[in-house]
């Protein structure tokens, strides 16, 4: 189908984003959606998320103990939870389920479901017709989208390379993501001015993990538009596109499942980045 496929390819690169309807079937959403649901059962809460605060110290230490959870979490399947939903014990004051904000960030090479998800026959062609020749998958990350809306930003901000423009990312929508619940929403176009910020490790010894380098600009509200999509659906999200998502204001959740990859090709991944390749884990290459 390459003559259907251009017109839309012209779209994605003109806009910096293409949403490309049932893309995967209902069986691939609820096959991720039971996984996750065994993951999150079989889970046990970090120690960093269990210490009763007494001093300072005790604060500093857990601040610590959260970024090194973090910093290191690039070849390990890890939770990341809401604010304000487990008491110093490590309890749950509300379900366990409801409670997580994310799970990062390699599902996609240490769980068999999101592995095959990652690197189906469909996701290798549409690799192939965007023209990527040495594409390796980064991160993946499978989020619950609760309540909080996530500020406007550019993926790139947080995966940077040298040159730019060779981060793309993969968004599953394994629910209908709605207005109401919490779709994405773009600035169309808005991937072609580079970008303005990044996050970068902190010198070691500094008292958070990451820091950010330069500003993000104030974007006009009224540039941004919505895309919903429905359940199965995927959205290609170039690296330094404008995008956002508002808070979910419905009853029904809003489960994604989304992975970064880079074209490796020419391309130097860089090593301030928080996320890191590992001995344990390089990224591994999207093609099988």
């Amino acid at each position: 189908s390459g003559e259907e496929q251009s017109p839309r390819l012209f779209q994605f690169h003109k806009d910096g984003f293409l949403a490309l309807e049932q893309y995967f079937s209902a069986e691939e959403c609820d096959s991720m959606r039971s996984q996750i649901q065994s993951i999150v059962a079989e889970m046990e809460v970090p120690p960093h998320c269990r210490t009763a605060f007494s001093t300072r110290e005790e604060e500093q230490l857990q601040a610590q103990g959260s970024s090194d959870y973090f910093l290191t979490s690039g070849d390990k399947i890890r939770f990341f939870f809401e604010k304000g939903v487990l008491d110093e014990k490590g309890n749950f004051l509300i379900p366990k389920e409801k409670s997580i904000s994310k799970i990062g960030h390699a599902l996609h090479a240490y769980d068999p479901v999101f592995k095959q998800i990652t690197h189906s026959p469909k996701v290798q062609e549409l690799g192939r017709k965007l023209g990527l020749e040495r594409p390796v998958v980064v991160q993946s990350m499978y989020i619950f989208k609760s309540l909080l809306a996530v500020t406007p930003h550019q993926d790139a901000t947080f995966l940077h390379t040298e040159p730019l423009g060779r981060i793309l990312g993969f968004w599953i929508a394994l629910e209908d993501a709605t207005q109401e619940n919490g779709c994405l929403w773009f600035i169309p176009g808005s991937h072609t001015n580079g970008i303005t910020r990044r996050m970068v490790r902190a010198a070691s010894g500094a008292s958070t993990c990451v820091e950010f380098v330069g500003s993000e600009p104030a974007y006009d509200d009224k540039q941004f538009i919505p895309l919903p999509i429905s359940k199965g659906g995927l959205i290609l999200i170039h690296g330094e596109v404008v995008h956002k998502s508002e808070l979910n204001s419905s009853e029904s959740s809003r489960h994604v499942f989304t992975f970064h990859v880079m074209e490796a090709k020419g391309t130097t991944w860089s090593k301030e980045n928080w996320l890191q390749p590992t001995p344990e884990l390089p990224f591994p290459s999207l093609y099988t």
